[in-house]
């Protein structure tokens, strides 16, 4: 933007700033647009993480085997409430004692199963965070090589706050996703099927009132799903427009100064 004719060029081809209505138009917005290809996105996004697959497997079973350890502490801890109920209608009925050597060495159990637990979530955590950060600087140099071949046109109908927003907060979004939705994914698969099969061997039939709600969450989770996904597209499409904003009028402050053009740009964010 140090050249005043292709700044001037630039804003009179870059498209104007509309942060409330989406790309599809108003009606697509309200509807809640879907991914474009997203399956052949999602085949691109494995296929980059081939590399990582060992780190992946790894991942996968400390996050199982944290989970696991999290889901027996509680069946553990209600041995120690059971000895304890025993132990105070034993004293009760004049017949014995609390076993508190029982009850300590079942909460020392406890105590361990929990440890294990942090300590495969933390590893589970740190591996996933390098594999998430390393696939993340590739893509980083993979845009930046990209942005060095496309065309003045492109640049000439976008602004740049708008390519800065991909290139940091897109890519910031995709390693949030690696490293804490795909862990809480396996943790979150893992934890219902231990947790079943806990109540199940406690009570079936408190297990079965508990699976029909299962449905109702579904629906519920469906409907808050639907209503929240043009709200997050709107606030990505916002973010780029205020990034282009904020860029053309800092970095070309000078021009913008030049032009008398200060004033107006307050009234388009």
């Amino acid at each position: 933007m140090s050249d005043t004719n292709t700044t001037t060029h630039t804003n009179t081809q870059r498209k104007p700033v509309q942060p409330m209505v989406g790309r599809g138009g108003p009606m697509a917005m309200m509807k809640g647009e879907k991914a474009k290809n997203f399956k052949a996105t999602s085949l691109r996004l494995l296929k980059s993480l081939k590399p990582y697959r060992i780190s992946i497997i790894v991942v996968f079973i400390f996050a199982i085997t944290s989970t696991i350890f999290s889901i027996i502490g509680p069946k553990v801890m209600g041995n120690a409430t059971t000895v304890l109920l025993d132990g105070v209608l034993a004293k009760f009925r004049g017949t014995g004692d609390i076993d508190f050597s029982r009850i300590a060495g079942i909460l020392l159990t406890v105590l361990g199963l929990y440890a294990i637990s942090a300590v495969c979530s933390y590893i589970m955590g740190w591996i996933m965070a390098s594999v998430s950060t390393d696939l993340t600087y590739k893509f980083r140099e993979s845009v930046q090589a990209k942005i060095n071949r496309i065309p003045f046109k492109y640049f000439d109908n976008t602004t740049h706050g708008e390519t800065l927003s991909r290139i940091t907060n897109d890519i910031d979004v995709i390693n949030n996703t690696l490293s804490q939705t795909i862990t809480q994914i396996i943790t979150s698969i893992v934890t219902v099927l231990g947790v079943l099969i806990m109540m199940f061997s406690i009570d079936w039939r408190m297990t079965i009132v508990a699976l029909l709600m299962i449905p109702l969450s579904f629906a519920l989770i469906g409907l808050i799903i639907g209503k929240s996904q043009k709200y997050f597209k709107q606030q990505q499409e916002y973010l780029g427009h205020i990034n282009g904003e904020v860029e053309e009028m800092y970095a070309g402050h000078t021009i913008m100064k030049a032009f008398n053009y200060g004033r107006k740009e307050p009234r388009k964010v």
